[in-house]
């Protein structure tokens, strides 16, 4: 079995999660939870791929994804931030979900030849574990900037508390 080849990466992490969804789920069938999260899952797969991420995994309601792996672009911080807030637009417009969504960009290593379509991880470090923080502290229906993804985005998005 040929060993995947790993590489130390600048990465921009978004995760998104819906607000209440864990207590709501309890109350419901698997069936009602599966129609629930399925046209979330592909609205939120939709929005971060037209800006040119990739879904590493999703985790019942909540979604982790990449900028800047496998593919870099210049201004991955910028697209993730953008992504964050049409995902953020499209709960308000939708009414019937919340969400609270984290954008960070910082150091991983990332594997390369993983799949995540197959469950396979795409990347390890610290930034993955503090974007999941910012994220629980991210407002209802809000968007919070990890200040490593840059002064630019920051504009676009809303700073992590002091």
């Amino acid at each position: 079995m040929e060993s995947s080849r790993k590489e130390r990466k600048i990465v921009t992490v978004l995760f998104a999660d819906l607000v209440g969804f864990t207590a709501r789920a309890e109350q419901l069938d698997p069936e009602d939870v599966e129609a629930i999260l399925r046209p979330y899952h592909e609205r939120l797969r939709s929005e971060l791929e037209r800006f040119g991420g990739t879904v590493e995994k999703f985790i019942g309601d909540a979604v982790m994804a990449l900028f800047g792996a496998p593919v870099a672009h210049e201004d991955d911080p910028e697209r993730a931030v953008r992504a964050a807030l049409a995902i953020r637009d499209w709960a308000r417009e939708n009414g019937e979900v919340e969400v609270r969504v984290a954008v960070n960009t910082g150091e991983a290593l990332v594997n390369l030849g993983a799949r995540p379509e197959l469950g396979e991880a795409m990347a390890s470090g610290d930034v993955i574990n503090t974007t999941a923080r910012l994220q629980s502290a991210a407002p209802v229906n809000g968007v919070l900037v990890g200040e490593t993804s840059g002064p630019g985005t920051l504009a676009a998005g809303s700073r992590p508390p002091a």
